[in-house]
Protein backbone atom coordinates (compact mmCIF):
# COMPACT_ATOMS: atom_id res chain seq x y z
CA UNK A 1 0.00 0.00 0.00
CA UNK A 2 1.27 3.48 -0.81
CA UNK A 3 2.44 5.41 2.22
CA UNK A 4 -0.19 7.56 3.91
CA UNK A 5 0.34 10.25 6.50
CA UNK A 6 -1.67 12.80 8.40
CA UNK A 7 -0.96 16.48 7.96
CA UNK A 8 -1.66 16.92 11.64
CA UNK A 9 1.95 15.90 12.16
CA UNK A 10 3.36 18.21 9.49
CA UNK A 11 3.88 21.94 9.45
CA UNK A 12 3.23 22.31 5.76
CA UNK A 13 2.33 20.24 2.71
CA UNK A 14 3.78 20.60 -0.74
CA UNK A 15 0.27 20.85 -2.15
CA UNK A 16 -0.11 24.26 -0.54
CA UNK A 17 2.60 25.69 -2.73
CA UNK A 18 0.04 27.40 -4.99
CA UNK A 19 0.16 27.96 -8.70
CA UNK A 20 2.74 26.28 -10.88
CA UNK A 21 5.25 28.39 -12.74
CA UNK A 22 4.06 28.71 -16.33
CA UNK A 23 5.42 30.43 -19.43
CA UNK A 24 4.13 33.99 -19.69
CA UNK A 25 1.91 33.30 -22.68
CA UNK A 26 0.15 30.51 -20.78
CA UNK A 27 -0.26 32.70 -17.72
CA UNK A 28 -1.85 35.41 -19.86
CA UNK A 29 -4.28 32.82 -21.22
CA UNK A 30 -5.63 32.08 -17.75
CA UNK A 31 -9.38 32.20 -18.13
CA UNK A 32 -11.82 34.26 -16.13
CA UNK A 33 -13.01 30.96 -14.67
CA UNK A 34 -9.70 30.44 -12.88
CA UNK A 35 -9.38 34.06 -11.79
CA UNK A 36 -12.55 33.72 -9.73
CA UNK A 37 -10.85 31.53 -7.10
CA UNK A 38 -11.58 33.02 -3.70
CA UNK A 39 -11.72 30.27 -1.08
CA UNK A 40 -8.95 28.97 1.15
CA UNK A 41 -8.33 25.25 0.63
CA UNK A 42 -7.00 23.36 3.63
CA UNK A 43 -5.32 19.95 3.36
CA UNK A 44 -6.35 17.55 6.11
CA UNK A 45 -4.64 14.37 4.87
CA UNK A 46 -2.21 13.79 2.04
CA UNK A 47 -1.45 10.45 0.41
CA UNK A 48 1.62 9.15 -1.40
CA UNK A 49 2.68 9.80 -4.97
CA UNK A 50 0.49 8.17 -7.60
CA UNK A 51 -2.57 7.99 -5.34
CA UNK A 52 -6.16 8.86 -6.23
CA UNK A 53 -8.81 9.68 -3.62
CA UNK A 54 -12.09 9.21 -5.47
CA UNK A 55 -15.12 9.59 -3.23
CA UNK A 56 -16.22 9.87 0.37
CA UNK A 57 -19.04 9.46 2.86
CA UNK A 58 -19.37 10.86 6.37
CA UNK A 59 -20.53 8.74 9.28
CA UNK A 60 -22.95 10.09 11.89
CA UNK A 61 -20.07 10.19 14.38
CA UNK A 62 -18.18 12.54 12.06
CA UNK A 63 -15.58 10.06 10.83
CA UNK A 64 -14.98 10.09 7.08
CA UNK A 65 -14.93 7.05 4.81
CA UNK A 66 -12.83 7.54 1.68
CA UNK A 67 -12.57 5.35 -1.42
CA UNK A 68 -9.35 5.10 -3.39
CA UNK A 69 -9.24 4.49 -7.12
CA UNK A 70 -5.52 3.79 -7.42
CA UNK A 71 -5.97 0.72 -5.23
CA UNK A 72 -9.13 -1.07 -4.01
CA UNK A 73 -9.38 0.33 -0.48
CA UNK A 74 -11.79 2.19 1.77
CA UNK A 75 -10.19 4.19 4.58
CA UNK A 76 -11.52 5.92 7.66
CA UNK A 77 -10.15 9.41 8.34
CA UNK A 78 -10.61 11.63 11.36
CA UNK A 79 -12.04 15.10 10.56
CA UNK A 80 -9.68 16.60 13.17
CA UNK A 81 -6.66 14.99 11.55
CA UNK A 82 -5.48 13.56 14.88
CA UNK A 83 -5.32 9.88 13.88
CA UNK A 84 -3.62 8.03 11.08
CA UNK A 85 -5.97 6.66 8.41
CA UNK A 86 -7.44 3.25 9.16
CA UNK A 87 -8.03 0.70 6.41
CA UNK A 88 -11.66 -0.37 6.73
CA UNK A 89 -11.80 -2.67 3.71
CA UNK A 90 -9.38 -3.77 1.01
CA UNK A 91 -9.61 -6.11 -1.94
CA UNK A 92 -7.18 -7.97 -4.16
CA UNK A 93 -5.57 -5.44 -6.53
CA UNK A 94 -5.29 -8.10 -9.22
CA UNK A 95 -9.08 -8.52 -9.12
CA UNK A 96 -10.24 -4.91 -8.79
CA UNK A 97 -8.71 -1.70 -10.09
CA UNK A 98 -10.02 0.49 -7.28
CA UNK A 99 -13.05 1.84 -5.45
CA UNK A 100 -15.46 4.57 -6.55
CA UNK A 101 -18.93 5.64 -5.39
CA UNK A 102 -19.91 5.12 -1.76
CA UNK A 103 -23.24 5.80 -0.02
CA UNK A 104 -25.02 5.13 3.29
CA UNK A 105 -28.50 3.59 3.33
CA UNK A 106 -29.34 3.00 7.00
CA UNK A 107 -27.22 4.15 9.95
CA UNK A 108 -23.65 2.92 9.47
CA UNK A 109 -24.55 0.67 6.54
CA UNK A 110 -22.52 1.68 3.49
CA UNK A 111 -22.20 0.40 -0.06
CA UNK A 112 -19.21 0.93 -2.32
CA UNK A 113 -18.29 0.20 -5.94
CA UNK A 114 -15.20 -1.87 -6.73
CA UNK A 115 -14.19 -1.50 -10.36
CA UNK A 116 -12.90 -3.97 -12.86
CA UNK A 117 -10.06 -2.87 -15.11
CA UNK A 118 -10.76 -0.34 -17.86
CA UNK A 119 -8.63 1.06 -20.65
CA UNK A 120 -8.04 4.74 -21.40
CA UNK A 121 -11.44 4.87 -23.09
CA UNK A 122 -13.13 3.53 -19.92
CA UNK A 123 -14.06 0.29 -21.63
CA UNK A 124 -13.98 -2.72 -19.32
CA UNK A 125 -11.07 -4.95 -20.34
CA UNK A 126 -11.04 -7.51 -17.53
CA UNK A 127 -12.73 -8.32 -14.28
CA UNK A 128 -16.18 -7.23 -13.21
CA UNK A 129 -17.70 -4.26 -11.41
CA UNK A 130 -19.05 -5.20 -8.01
CA UNK A 131 -20.95 -3.57 -5.17
CA UNK A 132 -19.99 -4.38 -1.59
CA UNK A 133 -21.70 -3.86 1.74
CA UNK A 134 -19.68 -2.34 4.59
CA UNK A 135 -21.40 -2.63 7.96
CA UNK A 136 -19.66 -0.11 10.21
CA UNK A 137 -21.80 -1.00 13.23
CA UNK A 138 -19.33 -3.79 14.06
CA UNK A 139 -16.32 -1.49 13.79
CA UNK A 140 -14.73 -0.17 16.98
CA UNK A 141 -11.47 1.51 17.95
CA UNK A 142 -9.91 2.49 21.23
CA UNK A 143 -10.61 6.11 22.10
CA UNK A 144 -7.22 6.41 23.75
CA UNK A 145 -4.88 4.57 21.39
CA UNK A 146 -6.85 4.47 18.14
CA UNK A 147 -6.23 0.71 17.95
CA UNK A 148 -8.84 -1.25 16.03
CA UNK A 149 -10.79 -3.41 18.48
CA UNK A 150 -13.20 -4.99 15.98
CA UNK A 151 -13.48 -4.77 12.22
CA UNK A 152 -16.28 -3.65 9.96
CA UNK A 153 -18.28 -6.47 8.39
CA UNK A 154 -17.63 -6.50 4.64
CA UNK A 155 -19.56 -8.68 2.20
CA UNK A 156 -20.24 -8.69 -1.52
CA UNK A 157 -23.71 -7.59 -2.55
CA UNK A 158 -23.59 -8.25 -6.30
CA UNK A 159 -21.50 -8.36 -9.45
CA UNK A 160 -23.06 -5.96 -11.95
CA UNK A 161 -22.13 -7.91 -15.05
CA UNK A 162 -23.95 -5.69 -17.55
CA UNK A 163 -22.00 -2.60 -16.46
CA UNK A 164 -18.89 -1.09 -17.99
CA UNK A 165 -17.61 1.62 -15.64
CA UNK A 166 -19.63 2.11 -12.47
CA UNK A 167 -18.96 5.44 -10.81
CA UNK A 168 -21.28 7.68 -8.76
CA UNK A 169 -23.71 6.29 -6.18
CA UNK A 170 -26.62 7.70 -4.19
CA UNK A 171 -29.26 6.29 -1.84
CA UNK A 172 -32.88 6.04 -2.96
CA UNK A 173 -34.31 4.29 0.13
CA UNK A 174 -33.33 2.06 3.03
CA UNK A 175 -33.00 -0.88 0.65
CA UNK A 176 -32.23 0.72 -2.71
CA UNK A 177 -29.23 2.51 -4.15
CA UNK A 178 -28.73 4.14 -7.55
CA UNK A 179 -25.40 3.69 -9.34
CA UNK A 180 -24.18 5.48 -12.46
CA UNK A 181 -22.53 3.67 -15.37
CA UNK A 182 -20.41 6.47 -16.81
CA UNK A 183 -19.50 4.71 -20.06
CA UNK A 184 -22.89 3.25 -20.96
CA UNK A 185 -24.70 6.41 -19.88
CA UNK A 186 -27.40 5.06 -17.60
CA UNK A 187 -28.23 4.60 -13.91
CA UNK A 188 -28.86 1.27 -12.21
CA UNK A 189 -31.32 0.65 -9.41
CA UNK A 190 -29.88 -1.93 -7.00
CA UNK A 191 -31.77 -3.69 -4.21
CA UNK A 192 -29.43 -3.89 -1.21
CA UNK A 193 -31.35 -6.82 0.31
CA UNK A 194 -31.43 -9.09 -2.72
CA UNK A 195 -28.72 -7.72 -5.03
CA UNK A 196 -31.21 -7.50 -7.90
CA UNK A 197 -30.39 -4.69 -10.31
CA UNK A 198 -31.84 -3.11 -13.43
CA UNK A 199 -31.48 0.09 -15.44
CA UNK A 200 -33.73 2.69 -13.80
CA UNK A 201 -32.92 5.82 -15.84
CA UNK A 202 -31.49 5.84 -19.35
CA UNK A 203 -31.38 9.38 -20.71
CA UNK A 204 -29.72 11.03 -23.69
CA UNK A 205 -28.22 13.65 -21.37
CA UNK A 206 -26.33 10.86 -19.63
CA UNK A 207 -24.41 9.86 -22.76
CA UNK A 208 -20.85 10.99 -23.42
CA UNK A 209 -21.46 10.84 -27.18
CA UNK A 210 -24.48 13.15 -27.11
CA UNK A 211 -22.11 15.80 -28.50
CA UNK A 212 -19.71 15.54 -31.47
CA UNK A 213 -16.11 14.61 -30.65
CA UNK A 214 -16.52 14.30 -26.87
CA UNK A 215 -13.35 15.07 -24.88
CA UNK A 216 -13.80 11.94 -22.75
CA UNK A 217 -15.91 8.79 -22.72
CA UNK A 218 -17.30 9.61 -19.28
CA UNK A 219 -20.97 10.53 -19.40
CA UNK A 220 -23.13 10.38 -16.27
CA UNK A 221 -20.75 10.59 -13.35
CA UNK A 222 -21.86 12.06 -10.03
CA UNK A 223 -25.50 11.45 -9.06
CA UNK A 224 -27.61 12.83 -6.22
CA UNK A 225 -31.26 12.83 -5.16
CA UNK A 226 -32.58 16.27 -4.28
CA UNK A 227 -36.13 17.65 -4.10
CA UNK A 228 -37.66 14.58 -5.78
CA UNK A 229 -35.24 14.88 -8.69
CA UNK A 230 -32.27 12.81 -9.77
CA UNK A 231 -29.40 15.16 -10.55
CA UNK A 232 -26.32 14.10 -12.47
CA UNK A 233 -23.20 15.50 -14.07
CA UNK A 234 -22.15 14.61 -17.59
CA UNK A 235 -18.37 14.86 -17.62
CA UNK A 236 -17.93 14.87 -21.38
CA UNK A 237 -20.61 17.48 -22.03
CA UNK A 238 -19.85 19.64 -18.96
CA UNK A 239 -23.38 19.84 -17.62
CA UNK A 240 -25.43 19.35 -14.47
CA UNK A 241 -28.80 17.84 -15.33
CA UNK A 242 -31.91 16.61 -13.58
CA UNK A 243 -35.14 14.67 -14.03
CA UNK A 244 -38.01 14.08 -11.64
CA UNK A 245 -38.16 10.49 -10.43
CA UNK A 246 -40.72 8.33 -8.67
CA UNK A 247 -40.25 6.58 -5.33
CA UNK A 248 -38.97 3.46 -7.14
CA UNK A 249 -36.34 5.41 -9.08
CA UNK A 250 -38.01 5.59 -12.50
CA UNK A 251 -38.19 8.87 -14.37
CA UNK A 252 -41.24 11.11 -14.44
CA UNK A 253 -41.37 13.46 -17.40
CA UNK A 254 -38.45 14.86 -19.38
CA UNK A 255 -34.96 15.76 -18.23
CA UNK A 256 -33.45 19.23 -18.29
CA UNK A 257 -30.04 20.86 -18.21
CA UNK A 258 -29.53 22.86 -15.00
CA UNK A 259 -26.22 24.48 -16.02
CA UNK A 260 -23.88 23.89 -18.92
CA UNK A 261 -20.69 25.70 -17.87
CA UNK A 262 -19.02 23.02 -15.72
CA UNK A 263 -16.47 21.35 -18.01
CA UNK A 264 -15.21 17.94 -16.82
CA UNK A 265 -17.77 17.93 -13.99
CA UNK A 266 -17.32 14.98 -11.64
CA UNK A 267 -19.27 14.60 -8.39
CA UNK A 268 -21.22 17.32 -6.57
CA UNK A 269 -23.12 17.99 -3.36
CA UNK A 270 -26.04 20.14 -2.22
CA UNK A 271 -25.89 22.23 0.92
CA UNK A 272 -29.05 22.31 3.07
CA UNK A 273 -29.99 25.69 1.54
CA UNK A 274 -29.90 24.22 -2.00
CA UNK A 275 -26.52 25.71 -2.93
CA UNK A 276 -24.58 23.16 -4.98
CA UNK A 277 -20.82 22.62 -5.09
CA UNK A 278 -19.50 20.89 -8.21
CA UNK A 279 -16.09 19.19 -8.43
CA UNK A 280 -14.46 19.47 -11.84
CA UNK A 281 -11.80 16.82 -11.60
CA UNK A 282 -9.79 17.31 -14.78
CA UNK A 283 -10.15 21.10 -14.58
CA UNK A 284 -8.80 21.09 -10.99
CA UNK A 285 -11.64 23.43 -10.01
CA UNK A 286 -14.52 23.63 -7.57
CA UNK A 287 -17.60 25.62 -8.62
CA UNK A 288 -20.63 26.88 -6.72
CA UNK A 289 -24.15 27.02 -8.13
CA UNK A 290 -26.78 29.10 -6.36
CA UNK A 291 -30.40 27.98 -6.73
CA UNK A 292 -31.32 31.25 -8.45
CA UNK A 293 -28.33 31.31 -10.83
CA UNK A 294 -28.16 30.18 -14.44
CA UNK A 295 -24.45 29.41 -14.36
CA UNK A 296 -21.89 28.07 -11.93
CA UNK A 297 -18.91 30.08 -10.66
CA UNK A 298 -15.44 28.78 -9.87
CA UNK A 299 -14.55 29.44 -6.23
CA UNK A 300 -11.37 27.39 -5.73
CA UNK A 301 -8.57 25.88 -7.77
CA UNK A 302 -7.59 26.33 -11.39
CA UNK A 303 -6.18 24.26 -14.20
CA UNK A 304 -2.68 25.73 -13.64
CA UNK A 305 -2.62 25.17 -9.86
CA UNK A 306 -2.07 22.23 -7.53
CA UNK A 307 -4.47 23.70 -4.95
CA UNK A 308 -7.30 21.30 -5.84
CA UNK A 309 -5.50 19.00 -8.23
CA UNK A 310 -8.12 16.59 -9.57
CA UNK A 311 -10.89 17.47 -7.11
CA UNK A 312 -13.34 14.60 -7.46
CA UNK A 313 -16.10 14.71 -4.80
CA UNK A 314 -17.33 16.49 -1.69
CA UNK A 315 -19.37 15.84 1.45
CA UNK A 316 -20.38 18.05 4.36
CA UNK A 317 -19.49 17.27 7.94
CA UNK A 318 -22.25 15.81 10.12
CA UNK A 319 -21.28 17.25 13.50
CA UNK A 320 -22.47 20.64 14.79
CA UNK A 321 -18.85 21.77 14.71
CA UNK A 322 -18.26 20.96 11.02
CA UNK A 323 -21.66 21.04 9.31
CA UNK A 324 -20.44 24.06 7.31
CA UNK A 325 -17.21 22.31 6.31
CA UNK A 326 -17.09 20.72 2.86
CA UNK A 327 -14.61 17.85 2.74
CA UNK A 328 -13.13 17.22 -0.70
CA UNK A 329 -11.29 14.28 -2.25
CA UNK A 330 -8.65 14.92 -4.90
CA UNK A 331 -6.95 12.63 -7.38
CA UNK A 332 -3.70 14.59 -7.48
CA UNK A 333 -4.44 15.28 -11.18
CA UNK A 334 -3.73 11.64 -12.05
CA UNK A 335 -6.63 11.72 -14.52
CA UNK A 336 -5.18 14.68 -16.44
CA UNK A 337 -1.80 16.03 -15.31
CA UNK A 338 -1.62 19.79 -14.80
CA UNK A 339 0.22 21.54 -17.63
CA UNK A 340 0.50 18.10 -19.22
CA UNK A 341 3.06 16.68 -16.78
CA UNK A 342 2.39 17.64 -13.16
CA UNK A 343 0.76 15.30 -10.65
CA UNK A 344 0.84 15.55 -6.86
CA UNK A 345 -0.25 13.34 -3.96
CA UNK A 346 -3.99 12.90 -3.59
CA UNK A 347 -5.61 14.57 -0.59
CA UNK A 348 -8.57 14.90 1.65
CA UNK A 349 -9.01 18.67 1.84
CA UNK A 350 -11.68 21.02 3.13
CA UNK A 351 -13.18 24.46 2.67
CA UNK A 352 -15.38 26.61 4.89
CA UNK A 353 -18.71 27.26 3.12
CA UNK A 354 -20.18 29.61 5.74
CA UNK A 355 -20.37 32.54 3.37
CA UNK A 356 -22.03 30.72 0.49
Amino acid sequence: MASIFSLASLAICSLLSGALALPSHQARALSARSQNSSVDVNVLYSFGDGTWAENLAVRANGQILLSRLDTPEVLQLDPRGIRDPITIASWNASTYMGCLGISETTPDMFYVVTSGFVNDSFVLTSGVNSIWEIDMSTFAISNTTGQVLSNATVSKLVDVRTSDFLNGMTTLSNNTILVADAYNGWVYRVNTHTGAYSVAVNDTKMKFDSIPNPPTNLGVNGIKLHDEHLYWTNTAVGTLNRVRISSNGTRVGTSEVVVDNVPKADDFIFKNDNVAFIAQNQMDELSVLYPWANEAKVIAGSNISTTLAGVSAGKFGRLPSDSHILYLTTSGAEGLPINGTVTVPATLSWIDTSRF
